[in-house]
């Protein structure tokens, strides 16, 4: 049995984590000048935390599982572990 969805969720996750790094170092860097700029950038950390989370979960799923479908867990783990 293929196990796409919890692939395709955490790569959903990778990319809304790595807009959200982006986002918020352009956000704190113009809230040097501009403290509502500061504000946006807290609320993209939460943002970009929550998607840091979500890829530890997802990956644990997927190691947890033994989905050896997925490179990482075929690579790192086994069932005689």
């Amino acid at each position: 049995m293929v196990h796409y969805f919890i692939g395709n969720l955490g790569h959903t996750f990778v990319i809304v984590s790595f807009v959200c790094a982006l986002i918020g170092v352009f956000a704190y860097i113009k809230g040097l000048k501009n403290k509502s700029w500061e504000n946006y950038g807290n609320i993209v950390f939460y943002l970009h935390a929550i998607g840091i989370f979500g890829v530890v979960l997802t990956l644990f799923a997927i190691i947890n599982q033994h989905y050896f479908e997925y490179h990482y867990a075929w690579k790192h783990t086994s069932r005689f572990l």
